[in-house]
């Protein structure tokens, strides 16, 4: 019974809760309503002067607001019939309505609607009334107006309608309020008036305000003597500025105290060197003793300006001074953390301690945040015997604050040391391996800047072809492996973490690694991490930054073997692969590749295996395939690419015609109308009148090819050396014994034997998807894409997660612009033609790309277009090229596909070569 009971009551409550009740709760009432109503047909000069007199309080703050507009569109009629309500209404107003009037005000002010003569009878009046108001939050924000309004009126105006209420504010009977105020004013009318000026009617109030009873207004007046110094000039300012300065840093108020110091770091610039000598240095070196005793917030303060004071007087201090400043900035870093080793455990933690822990926290920080300037200040010379130690204790710190704070301003002390670098490469390997993302967070965006300066220190500077071609000698970093390591621990952390941005400034700044070390170090350490997120990464920001960064080091790769397995291994893990992410992820990649690389390159290696995804069953390739057209367009030069040419008019002719997906197809459309208007250039023309691009393309082509000259210089020096050592043994052992010298010769060709056998065994295992490929080479593109949705394999995920070889198979000299097929291949090799043409050597298990001819041969030959020959002449393919893809692409329109008529097959013929 209870159990039915209970049934019912839960559906008698659903029922409740379906039914479908007229909520009143936020309805207002037909008065109410009636009150909101506005006739429509009022202008809106009639509508403000109806709402400010009988509206609500939002209707008067949407009046106040557009108040400015009001003005500019018809001056005269706002000003009389509208601004004298305005007024009117302020005396009775709200905090709201007072806010938005306290911008509008200064906003007609800055437009210059209306003349100054104007503003200051209207305008300037409200807003000086307005300071009397009793709510400190109005008050402020009327105070911060005529601030803001002073720095926009002439001097004339000011000393008639400001400056008799400043100087009236600032009377000792008036409230602390009015006479911070005065404060305020005095501070920022003062620079408009002459010095004369300032002697007479200013300067004895200041006098005044500085010596006051409350410790508010002489903070506040503290302050403002910057500007007041500035205003009176030197000579004035050593006689009636500096007494007072140096009576307020003795202030028995540490917020005065502070005011003070702040002041005295604001007018060294201004003083001249006798009197920061003699007045300036012992009062900054008495403060700083007087705040090291202080059980107060003026030691951070010290710590927080210490920098900028020694960076200032550097040039007045003597070598006694310069010593005693940089010990108390030793104190300032280690700060709370000087214990000997045989005192008592620290007490149990309280409130009190607490707060000390964190003062002397903030003490190391605010030191750690000046560590540039006191480089400065000590010299880079100096540096290990006077700062080395304090830098060490910054970075080893326990709280994960300093260390992020001097991890933020690292790559600057890097800079500043020069040659002596070197010293705090070890400082930066204990960064990069800190478990604190907010750490790794400070010295990652910076890494570019501090990795060129400890290359820059140790080899004295990059020489113009290395700085281009972001190549070093082997030499160039002492203990790298550490360094590397340390990189590879703070790309891990960094991934680990629940955010993704700090990953994806690392995948960014990882491209500078192409300055630092050699191609063999990039390649055995940095790469296979890079392939391990570009492929298994779940956000795509980071797999794009990999796959940039993979293009940035394929760029300046100084091995050719290490070039082409790359370029290899970045198709295979996205265009071929299985996933369709992937393989939209290799279109960002080419467009990454177009700009890093010149158009030939492109062209040689990327062009036609971006085409192919054309054929991709999945439609999101397609689509995303479909932006990219026009820029391929743009990378063909004639006479010479005609064939390529003509591949991208059939990959567009396909997918007018066979696509069916309407958002391809309308993609497909949109690209056709962008590739009519794009103009293929002529290799004629261009060698005549270079554009800008071109120049940029023949200088990365020069680039490229300087590459290959430098890789093959280092081969010749190395064989040279290499007889060179081989003669030397042979001379020493003509001189030995001929017996032993025949036993060794023996062991000499056993021990090449053996190497031979290791460079014939295989190195790196055999891609899945290429023994797939082979044996799809035959079917028909829907075959295909059936065929891969259901049989491809997953070799991306196995090539990945292993580590790359240590040493690649060698290959045949090979350019990387070469047309043949003979520079590419060695003798004997077997290969084996997919329909992504790609090309295995079966020897020794090495991918490599076929030949230009070769594989416009194969793509002539098996092109998916029907019904389309190759053997046209050059001339009238170029004429019906742009007109018949219009004309198709206009006939395509509103459908995926044409409905009637049938397209021809065209016959695949069985290449012997291929099998």
């Amino acid at each position: 019974m209870d159990l039915a009971a209970g049934l019912e009551q839960v559906e008698d409550d659903l029922q409740e809760l379906s039914l479908e009740r007229t909520i009143t709760k936020g309805l207002k009432t037909q008065e109410e309503i009636d009150r909101l109503t506005v006739d429509e047909k009022l202008g809106d000069l009639e509508r403000a002067v109806y709402l400010l007199s009988s509206g609500q309080e939002v209707q008067r703050i949407s009046v106040v607001n557009s108040l400015p507009q009001l003005i500019q569109d018809n001056a005269p009629e706002a000003m009389r019939r509208v601004v004298p309500k305005v007024r009117e209404m302020l005396h009775v107003a709200g905090p709201d309505v007072q806010l938005a009037a306290t911008i509008s005000f200064l906003s007609i002010l800055e437009r210059e609607v209306i003349p100054i003569s104007t503003y200051s009878s209207t305008f300037l009046q409200t807003i000086i009334m307005s300071l009397e108001v009793k709510d400190p939050v109005v008050s402020n924000a009327w105070l911060d107006t005529l601030l803001s309004v002073c720095g926009c009126l002439p001097k004339d105006v000011i000393k008639r309608e400001i400056l008799g209420i400043a100087v009236a504010k600032g009377q000792l009977s008036q409230s602390v309020q009015s006479r911070l105020a005065s404060c305020k004013i005095l501070g920022r009318v003062a620079t408009k008036f002459e010095p004369y000026i300032i002697k007479k009617e200013i300067l004895p109030l200041v006098t005044a305000l500085c010596q006051d009873i409350d410790y508010e207004v002489r903070g506040c007046m503290c302050r403002q003597l910057d500007s007041v110094a500035r205003a009176l000039g030197l000579e004035n300012t050593k006689s009636a500025i500096l007494p007072e300065l140096v009576e307020l840093a003795n202030d028995e108020e540490c917020f005065v105290r502070h005011a003070a110091l702040d002041a005295v770091v604001n007018l060294l610039n201004l003083l001249d060197d006798d009197t920061c000598t003699q007045t300036i240095v012992p009062l900054v070196c008495k403060f700083c003793e007087r705040s090291m005793e202080a059980d107060d917030t003026t030691l951070p303060h010290v710590a927080e300006q210490i920098g900028r004071l020694c960076h200032g007087l550097s040039v007045n201090v003597d070598e006694q001074q310069r010593a005693w400043l940089l010990e108390f900035y030793t104190q300032l870093c280690i700060q709370g953390r000087m214990r000997d080793a045989q005192s008592p455990p620290p007490p149990p933690r309280t409130p009190s301690s607490i707060c000390d822990e964190d003062r002397c926290a903030d003490c190391r920080r605010n030191a750690a945040y000046n560590f540039p300037a006191m480089v400065l200040f000590a010299e880079p010379k100096n540096f290990k015997l006077e700062l080395y130690n304090c830098f060490v204790s910054l970075v080893e710190d326990p709280h994960y604050i300093v260390r992020r704070t001097i991890a933020c301003g690292f790559h600057e002390v890097a800079k500043l040391l020069g040659s002596h670098v070197q010293l705090i490469q070890q400082e930066l390997v204990t960064l990069l391996n800190d478990n604190y993302v907010q750490v790794l967070e400070g010295i990652v965006p910076h890494l570019p800047e501090t990795l060129e300066s400890l290359v820059k220190g140790v080899g004295g500077g990059l020489s113009e072809a290395r700085t281009m071609l972001y190549s070093t000698n082997r030499h160039q970093i002492s203990n790298h492996a550490d360094l590397v390591q340390a990189l590879l621990t703070c790309e891990y952390l960094v991934a680990a973490c629940s955010q993704w941005r700090p990953h994806l400034t690392m995948m960014q700044r990882l491209a500078c690694i192409v300055r630092v070390f050699t191609s063999d170090q990039i390649y055995s350490k940095f790469v296979p991490v890079l392939f391990q997120r570009l492929t298994l990464s779940r956000v795509l920001p980071v797999k794009q930054a990999a796959g940039r960064t993979l293009c940035v080091i394929i760029r300046h790769n100084r091995r050719q073997e290490h070039r082409q397995e790359l370029i290899c291994r970045l198709i295979e893990a996205l265009c071929h692969s299985n996933k369709y992410q992937l393989r939209m992820l290799f279109v960002d990649v080419c467009c990454d590749v177009m700009e890093l690389f010149s158009r030939r390159f492109f062209k040689e290696y990327f062009f036609e295996f971006v085409l192919n995804l054309a054929h991709d069953p999945v439609a999101n390739v397609r689509l995303k395939l479909c932006s990219l057209l026009p820029r391929l367009k743009t990378q063909i030069k004639l006479p010479g690419d005609r064939q390529l040419l003509q591949q991208l008019e059939h990959c567009v002719r396909r997918l007018l015609s066979h696509e069916r997906d309407r958002d391809v197809a309308a993609a497909i459309r949109k690209s056709v109308f962008e590739l009519d208007k794009i103009q293929v250039a002529m290799e004629t023309l261009t060698q005549r009148m270079f554009m800008e691009e071109d120049l940029m393309d023949q200088k990365k082509e020069e680039e490229e090819k300087m590459l290959l000259e430098l890789e093959e210089r280092e081969k010749k020096e190395h064989e040279q050396t290499k007889g060179r050592s081989t003669e030397k043994g042979k001379g020493k052992g003509s001189k030995g014994q001929g017996r032993r010298g025949g036993d060794k010769s023996k062991e000499a060709k056993a021990a090449a034997a053996k190497d031979a056998a290791k460079d014939a065994s295989p190195t790196m295992p055999r891609s899945n998807s290429l023994v797939y490929a082979s044996s799809s080479n035959n079917l028909s593109p829907g075959q295909r894409g059936v065929h891969n949705r259901g049989h491809r394999t997953s070799s991306v995920s196995k090539t990945n997660s292993s580590e790359m070889p240590s040493a690649s198979p060698k290959l045949s000299k090979h350019s990387l612009h070469s047309g043949s097929s003979e520079n590419m291949t060695s003798p004997g090799l077997t290969r084996i033609v997919s329909p992504h043409r790609i090309v295995q050597d079966k020897k020794n298990r090495k991918y490599s790309l076929g030949s230009k001819e070769d594989r416009l041969k194969r793509t002539s030959s098996n092109s998916p277009v029907a019904g389309v020959s190759t053997s046209h002449s050059k001339k009238s393919s170029l004429k019906k090229s742009s007109h018949s893809l219009t004309n198709l692409a206009a006939n395509s329109s509103g459908h995926g596909s044409p409905k009637g008529g049938s397209t021809p097959t065209h016959t695949r013929k069985k290449s012997s070569q291929a099998r």
